[in-house]
């Protein structure tokens, strides 16, 4: 999986459909839909939803 924010080819994955990015600290969804949604992991833990327009 090839994060589409950095371009790192060594993401880690999390679940069956959820992958995660240590370069810039986000997580990668793919919905069952196969739609792609980016969350950025903030200090506390918690994710905040990164739109689209990027």
């Amino acid at each position: 999986m090839k994060c589409p924010i950095c371009g790192n080819e060594h993401t880690g994955k999390l679940s069956k459909s959820r992958y995660f990015c240590s370069n810039c600290f986000i997580e990668i969804f793919y919905t069952r839909k196969e739609e792609l949604q980016i969350f950025q992991i903030l200090e506390d833990g918690s994710t905040c939803p990164i739109p689209e327009e990027l």
